[in-house]
């Protein structure tokens, strides 16, 4: 893979003209390239840094391969990545991960498997008493996911799909009732349906995943999140660097060009329409069309020009909340972990009072209590053995929620510079979540032979997501699905894809984003992959 992204790195002639240049190489970027090439366009994904995949990538310590995501839906037999990846012939295989979360609570552990049925009779297993509303929640999220299909994102609908959504609210009246409930937060569809306080908390512990706590993040989006999870749950074979070298090897295989180590420093148009494309090192592209997979407010306020839209689109887009970033420590273990550690996603919940947990760890000048701390750990080699040397595992330890701004920017120094001060602070941070860890896992950091932690700096860093957040702008009621940036913007030209998009943060979202894009672009003759 190394030698192919090299191999694609020449610039393109000065001035070369293209069918469609994609800011980014994020994974929504790479998908929409490789559908556009594979039908003809002549594509240039353009990215910054050396590799592509952007926060679907892995890195190297001492032999051990740590992971930046973790789960990735959809990709089992008859599921929508499935349906895209065979599209594209994609050789990508995938490990199954079931369960694929667990909670660990004072008075409750909580095997979550992907099938809803049976995680809702586990429910009752433990929450006996609390049967009648168990039942009614998981009957609305099922009422609500019937009228839920990702060709309602499509632009243009198409005269089908709009009769469709006409005669929807009539064809299924309930399911339509329980779709307009969930235009409100997580923390008050909840409310609706379950009243012990304990049983609200553990079905929303998994809201690290959505970019927002329960009581910001858009009840529809868990709606959504808990649809595509119940067909399982996976990992790439190889890691989730391996399923963004595929893509590539797809873009290219039909022509497409990727230019590494390049920066997009505008976006121009011309009479309203996307004329062309500059970067840093100096180089212009000229096109009718760009495919953003930059952050939101980079791809409005700094890469477009402001006269192409309205002044109040532009406030609007200034004033977008934008998801969590978070402190993450990788560890490389010099031992083979126990079944304990193959339950997917492992959910430590100190507490049943989430606001007071990300009180905790949303403090600005103060490092977080560690009995107070809410993280979450998986370890990608109990499923995938290549990421570890033999007989030893990865382990990723997740703090969601740890600001920007902690401590003025984590100690940075003028100029961007990450010297002594910014090393201190994430150490002491890292100290809190190790104490934390040991509270629970008294043994498991006695073996560490690989170490390395991330900081929202790094996030931002690496990726030029603003404020280093996960999934780009947060998904909110207001600002989610048809209420969300659809693939096609006021610019004639210019379309969006990755988290940003409709579908919200996430693998499986930015990935139909791509396909969404592509769809729009070529005029919908996708609609067999939405």
């Amino acid at each position: 893979m190394e030698e192919m992204n090299k191999s694609k790195s020449a610039v393109p002639e000065f001035g070369e003209r293209f069918d469609a240049v994609i800011v980014g190489a994020g994974i929504g970027g790479l998908t929409c390239g490789a559908l556009l090439a594979k039908n003809g366009y002549k594509v240039l994904i353009i990215e910054r840094h050396e590799k592509p995949g952007g926060f679907v990538s892995h890195y190297e310590r001492k032999g051990f391969l740590f992971q930046i995501p973790h789960l990735i839906s959809g990709c089992g037999d008859g599921g929508e990545l499935r349906r895209v990846f065979d599209y594209l012939e994609m050789k990508q295989g995938f490990v199954r991960v079931e369960p694929y979360q667990c909670y660990i609570y004072p008075e409750h552990e909580i095997i979550v498997p992907s099938d809803m049925e049976a995680y809702k009779e586990k429910l009752k297993e433990q929450f006996q008493p609390q049967t009648r509303e168990i039942n009614r929640f998981f009957d609305a999220v099922r009422k609500v996911n019937q009228g839920l299909r990702t060709n309602l994102l499509r632009r243009p609908f198409g005269a089908a799909l709009a009769l469709k959504l006409l005669a929807f609210p009539f064809i299924h009246p309930r399911s339509a009732l329980e779709v307009m409930r969930t235009r409100n937060t997580l923390e008050n569809f909840l409310s609706r349906y379950i009243n012990d306080d304990k049983l609200r908390t553990v079905l929303s512990t998994p809201w690290p995943w959505l970019g927002s706590p329960p009581w910001e993040a858009s009840a529809l989006r868990m709606i959504t999140m808990m649809n595509a999870f119940s067909q399982g749950a996976f990992i790439p074979e190889g890691g989730f660097a391996s399923l963004a070298d595929e893509l590539v090897k797809v873009f290219t295989g039909h022509g497409g060009s990727l230019l590494f180590n390049h920066e997009v420093t505008s976006i121009n148009a011309e009479g309203g329409s996307v004329s062309e494309v500059e970067t840093h090192p100096r180089a212009k592209f000229k096109t009718p069309i760009v495919v953003s997979d930059s952050d939101t407010k980079r791809t409005f306020l700094k890469l477009s020009q402001r006269e192409n839209f309205t002044g109040a689109f532009l406030d609007r887009i200034d004033e977008i909340p934008l998801s969590i970033s978070g402190f993450t420590i990788h560890l490389g273990v010099r031992k083979k972990l126990s079944e304990d550690f193959s339950r997917g996603a492992i959910f430590f919940q100190p507490t049943y009072d989430e606001k007071k947990m990300f009180e905790n760890v949303s403090k600005l000048d103060e490092y977080p209590d560690p009995h107070m701390l809410k993280w979450f750990i998986f370890a990608p080699s109990m499923y995938e053995p290549g990421l570890a040397p033999e007989g030893k595992t990865c382990l990723d330890v997740v703090v969601p929620g740890t600001p920007y701004n902690f401590m003025k920017r984590w100690g940075v120094e003028s100029g961007g510079k990450r010297g002594e001060k910014y090393r201190e602070v994430k150490e002491r941070y890292a100290e809190r979540v190790i104490e934390s860890l040991k509270v629970a896992f008294p043994q498991l950091v006695s073996d560490v032979e690989a170490y390395d932690a991330s900081t929202p700096i790094t996030f931002e860093r690496h990726t030029m997501a603003l404020d280093g957040c996960w999934f780009d702008s947060a998904s909110t009621p207001r600002a989610y699905l048809l209420r969300r940036h659809g693939p096609a913007t006021p610019l004639k030209g210019l379309y969006l894809t990755g988290s940003k998009s409709a579908l919200g943060g996430g693998i499986h979202p930015s990935i139909m984003s791509g396909v969404l894009a592509a769809d729009s672009i070529m005029k919908g003759e996708l609609s067999d992959l939405l």
